[in-house]
């Protein structure tokens, strides 16, 4: 859940978008040049996993306070068309004594989940006080402090024991990584043997449960890595991540960029199915959006381009944080309202009739495509790099080779050498800054990797003499990927690296070193990465997903600037569903929809 203190966070280095796209005919669009392919030169791609699944927290077990009605939010989970709910089993509510056992809000929020055929995500933690060494805490309440790992195996042994015939998938605890949930500090060694016995001993109550691993910051891999070198990988089924990145969009968070290091970890332990446990916007101030910056327009049309985001870039499962909102905590898709008990319509927020519309619009939809029909000019092929000086830091080298290319006859290899858990980077500048022709949207470049999960960045020096550094996305596994930002909004102060100036870019500007980081400060080691194809794109911002059902088109689309798509059809008319659920029917002029877009996505229905 949302903490304030979530450092590990770094927005600033993911402001980028990763793919894209328009499934559109909309002006002076061009496709990508074709990869040069090989055994040892392929484009790789992520996808989606299965049907889309879009589920919600719903604290039914710990928030709401009467199990004698548990029908009635129960029966709005039923209206938003969620299948799947992430409930807490909450230590301190089912033991509040070593010698007491209640599971009376647990009955009764698995009684009305569970016969309206929705499936149960539990949590088992955080700690109850008398469980924990630390001498402070109240006895039967709530405590973040690691608890006596045989007191802990015990409460699961409950839990599990009591449920296992309903609930097929446990996450043992939540957020482990972060400093409010696992104190003193968190452990990642600590952590993994709680892990590895508490999936063995799950495992053995219900050989067909499927353990995750405590949702943590996918943006900083540093504490999973460590929980897989300590050999706890084989114990986990599924990896849980909380990508938050407000009060940033979905796109200009680089929500997509969540996932890229923790699949490198995949590969390199053995893959696992990736669910987001958490993700959310708040609709006004709140813990970690002090000024308030997305409002409840802003948090509806978020819901739905970062579920889609997600799920296309290969999520299993993606659940919103939360279902009700908290008092200074308006993460919910239902207000506060006169309280807790409190789910009547006048308390729906926008996001509440996203949600509903995205279930059921997409309801045993299946994926069709993604077109990226941007403009994308090759800037900088990378063919010679001898007249690359590297600066800062000598961690690395950079050099013209053929061992693998994505077009051409050259590319880039980068080979580095981190030494400390301090911030290491290697820089390379280029001796005559390279012109950007225009003023493009984006900037990416094509990378081969190495799982190392490292920042690719790289600098700008715009017209006032400043030099800006943008994050062009983080280093996957083999085989080539495209990785790329915007280059259009306000950089955060840490990442301006010289001049004074207005913090964003002034065209014309030029680029002028390419810098490889340890985003994860943490790491130690060497590798090798090639870069190919510095890229400009040009073109509208506009997104759109196509999916089929029952022989029927369905086209998701949406604009942050706004734009108008126009699109090829056959059909002599289409339905316009609107984000909130509203129905207007098109009719195609000369075959051809014409649709104006905007930050709220809309759904298109129409016959091929």
């Amino acid at each position: 859940m949302p903490y304030q203190d979530r450092s590990c966070h770094q927005r600033w280095f993911y402001r980028s978008v990763r793919t894209l796209t328009l499934l559109a005919v909309l002006l002076c669009h061009a496709a990508a040049p074709p990869p040069r392919v090989g055994a040892s030169n392929r484009a790789t791609a992520t996808g989606p996993v299965g049907l889309p699944s879009f589920g919600l927290n719903s604290h039914l077990a710990t928030r709401y306070p009467d199990p004698t009605s548990m029908d009635v939010p129960a029966e709005a989970l039923v209206d938003l068309g969620v299948s799947w709910v992430r409930e807490d089993f909450h230590w301190h509510r089912v033991q509040p004594r070593p010698d007491v056992w209640d599971f009376t809000f647990t009955d009764a929020a698995m009684r009305a989940v569970l016969t309206r055929n929705i499936e149960v995500l539990g949590v088992l933690g955080p700690s109850v006080g008398w469980a924990t060494p630390y001498p402070n805490d109240p006895n039967n309440d709530v405590s973040y402090y690691a608890p006596d790992q045989q007191r802990f195996l015990d409460y699961v042994r409950g839990v599990v024991t009591r449920y296992r015939r309903y609930v097929k998938h446990w996450e043992i605890w939540n957020e482990p990584d972060n400093a409010y949930f696992w104190r003193p500090a968190p452990d990642p060694l600590a952590y993994a043997d709680m892990l590895v016995a508490a999936s063995e001993l799950i495992k053995s109550i219900d050989p067909e449960a499927q353990v995750l691993i405590g949702g943590f910051n996918s943006f900083d891999t540093t504490f999973v890595q460590q929980v897989a070198n300590a050999g706890a990988w084989p114990s986990i089924d599924i990896v849980a991540i909380h990508p938050y990145i407000d009060p940033y969009s979905p796109e200009d968070g680089n929500l997509r960029a969540a996932i890229d290091g923790v699949r490198a970890i995949g590969e390199r332990y053995g893959e696992r199915p990736l669910w987001v446990t958490e993700m959310g916007w708040s609709s006004g101030p709140s813990e970690r959006d002090r000024n308030g910056l997305t409002d409840e327009q802003f948090q509806a049309s978020y819901l739905v381009r970062s579920m889609l985001w997600l799920w296309h870039a290969g999520v299993e499962r993606v659940f919103w944080y939360s279902f009700k909102d908290d008092p200074g905590s308006p993460y919910g898709l239902v207000r506060q309202g006169s309280g807790r008990l409190d789910y009547g319509a006048a308390t729906h927020k926008p996001a509440y009739t996203a949600l509903r519309t995205l279930n059921a619009q997409l309801a045993d939809a299946r994926f069709a495509e993604q077109i990226d029909l941007f403009q994308r000019d090759v800037v900088l092929p990378l063919e010679e790099v001898s007249d690359w000086r590297r600066v800062s830091q000598p961690n690395g080298t950079l050099q013209t080779s053929t061992e693998r290319i994505y077009s051409g006859n050259y590319s880039a290899r980068l080979d580095y050498t981190f030494t400390t858990t301090a911030n290491d980077y290697v820089a390379f500048e280029r001796a005559q800054p390279l012109p950007l022709v225009g003023n493009p949207y984006a900037l990416g470049i094509w990378v081969y990797g190495d799982n190392s999960a490292q920042g690719v960045k790289v600098w700008l020096r715009d017209n006032e003499g400043e030099t800006l550094q943008f994050v062009l996305g983080t280093v996957g596994g083999p085989g080539w990927h495209f990785i790329s930002t915007p280059i259009g909004g306000p950089v955060e102060v840490g990442n301006r690296i010289a001049g004074n100036g207005n913090g964003r870019v002034d065209f014309p500007a030029a680029i002028t070193a390419i810098v490889l980081d340890d985003v994860n400060d943490g790491f130690i080691g060497s590798g090798t990465i090639f870069l190919d194809d510095v890229s400009a794109i040009q073109g509208h911002e506009a997104y759109a997903f196509r999916f089929t059902r029952d022989g029927a088109l369905l086209e998701v689309l949406w604009s942050p600037p706004r734009t108008r798509a126009i699109l090829s059809t056959a059909a002599r008319s289409g339905t316009l569903i609107d984000r909130d659920g509203g129905t207007s029917t098109l009719t195609p002029q000369n075959d051809r929809f014409r649709v104006d877009l905007g930050p709220a996505p809309v759904y298109l229905w129409h016959n091929p």
